[in-house]
């Protein structure tokens, strides 16, 4: 059956970086791509020149759904729901291409060190932390975001040589057990200080309000809705 463009380049990609990822970046050739995708290697040059490429393509795609994300949480209302809707937003994500775009940074890290790949995930790493636990966060608001992030990469992601511990355990097992810890994890953060919206205002002054209802559609006030 004949394909579209931008199908094809999807391909590609998705079976470029799991080559990647088996074999390895420097092992893995665009002819054994283009053979698995079952195209000439002319035909695979109409979309990607370069295996670097095609790696660049999917990084900048994962990037822009963390973007996504981080984005959504400056907005987000700071309340429980806030948290499960991250865990299952970010299990989406690395649960499909987006886990292979992880899996390739631990099989090819001298790729990742290459055009600042993996110091532009760092940086978006800092920001979805900061997101979740609020500006300026104490050690203890910190610690249980990151944890919570960690519990989903390594619940979500497969383990690498002989690092499997415990007893043996179906993907839907791992994803159910990251899913809880992590949530576990961000229910004892600290209602944020920020106020993604617009400024804080005391309580008192809203109550008084005749407004009020006004001021909560427009987002121009915020409160802690933990406490």
């Amino acid at each position: 059956m004949p394909r579209g463009g931008s199908d094809t380049r999807a391909e590609i990609i998705r079976i470029g970086m799991r080559l990647f990822v088996e074999q390895g970046y420097d092992k893995t050739s665009l002819r054994e791509i283009a053979e698995e995708l079952g195209v000439t290697k002319a035909a695979l040059y109409y979309h990607f020149r370069t295996k670097e490429d095609i790696v660049g393509e999917a990084m900048a795609d994962y990037a822009a759904r963390v973007q996504a994300i981080i984005d959504w949480l400056g907005t987000a209302a700071d309340d429980p729901q806030r948290n499960e809707k991250f865990v299952d937003r970010l299990l989406e994500l690395i649960s499909s291409d987006g886990g292979t775009v992880l899996r390739f940074g631990q099989t090819n890290p001298t790729v990742m060190a290459r055009d600042d790949f993996g110091g532009a995930h760092v940086g978006q790493l800092a920001a979805m932390i900061t997101g979740l636990a609020g500006p300026e966060p104490g050690p203890e608001a910190t610690t249980r975001a990151t944890l919570a992030f960690g519990a989903l990469m390594m619940g979500t992601l497969q383990p690498l040589g002989n690092l499997a511990i415990g007893a043996p355990s179906t993907p839907e097992e791992r994803l159910s057990a990251s899913r809880r810890v992590a949530l576990e994890l961000l229910a004892g953060l600290p209602p944020s200080k920020r106020c993604p919206a617009g400024p804080r205002v005391p309580d008192r002054a809203v109550r008084r309000s005749r407004s009020a209802s006004a001021a909560t559609r427009s987002g121009t006030w915020c409160r802690r809705a933990w406490t």
